[in-house]
């Protein structure tokens, strides 16, 4: 415990949010993750615990010289979220490169994820002038750098009504144009032939969920969507391939992309430097 708070008042604090502690794969705190969101301190545990107590206790002397005035816990093995200092906000952000997005703390996924950060980035650098495809949105992220970087056209889809309209309160609350930004709640196997309508996309994203019962199996469905790029994209689309598993490793999902359709491997981005261990894979094609 003494190593992972010392480790804790080393980091640098700012409003932007960021992963103190990342310790999925870890020895010790295989169970734990801390981020920085502004004044809050927010810690999930992913296993119970016998040291969650010791570890709270010690956390809350650890906001005392910190910005922090507000601990939230969340529990993903019981899905409980409380506030362990404080209280819970109604409304709050996760703050990005200046960008806000919109967080519900009691969602399962509070609709940021900070390991994604750099494929944001790049998506936004690459996007000047393009017409660009959203697979599987969730709240939009990458719409709002790709935005930014004067994408001409984007089309977010996602089956989930509710987080889409988080994804537009997201652009509205940072200010941004929607005009040419579309909204599509379809669930993406279903509705090639509605995609097929404002294509071919200059730029192609795909970033779903490992597993959501009864909608996206990664592991089954993965190759059905690459399968059927060919009728979305042209000679030049760039191709932005993500999953978050480690059951899909570097070489199996190259494997599958360039067996399946007509695109090359060119890079592979990397992940924020906090997010030790990560599985997840931000893969870029031609």
């Amino acid at each position: 415990m003494k190593s992972l708070l010392t480790f804790l008042e080393s980091q640098k604090l700012t409003k932007e949010f960021k992963r103190l502690y990342h310790g999925r794969g870890e020895e010790e705190f295989r169970f734990l993750t801390i981020d920085s969101i502004d004044n809050i301190l927010f810690v999930q545990f992913y296993e119970e615990t016998p040291f969650e107590k010791e570890i709270l206790e010690n956390l809350k002397n650890y906001i005392n010289n910190t910005r922090h005035n507000t601990i939230i816990v969340k529990k993903r093995y019981s899905n409980e979220t409380f506030a362990y200092v404080g209280e819970i906000p109604e409304k709050h952000y996760a703050i990005e490169n200046g960008f806000k997005f919109l967080i519900n703390f009691y969602n399962q996924n509070i609709g940021y994820f900070g390991d994604m950060k750099i494929g944001r980035e790049y998506i936004q650098s690459i996007s000047k002038d393009k017409n660009i495809l959203n697979l599987f949105a969730y709240t939009c992220g990458f719409s709002l750098f790709a935005r930014k970087g004067g994408a001409k056209q984007i089309i977010n889809v996602d089956m989930n009504k509710s987080v889409l309209a988080t994804g537009l309160k997201n652009h509205q609350i940072n200010n941004l144009n929607t005009k040419n930004i579309s909204f599509w709640p379809y669930n993406i196997l279903k509705s090639f032939s509605k995609l097929q309508k404002k294509a071919p996309y200059d730029i192609i994203i795909i970033d779903p969920p490992t597993y959501q019962k009864g909608s996206f199996i990664a592991s089954i469905d993965y190759i059905k969507i690459i399968k059927k790029l060919h009728l979305l994209s042209h000679k030049k689309t760039t191709l932005l391939a993500c999953i978050n598993s480690p059951t899909f490793n570097d070489e199996d999902l190259i494997e599958m992309i360039e067996k399946n359709s007509g695109f090359k491997f060119q890079k592979k981005l990397p992940n924020p430097k906090e997010y030790v261990n990560s599985t997840l894979k931000s893969l870029v094609f031609n």
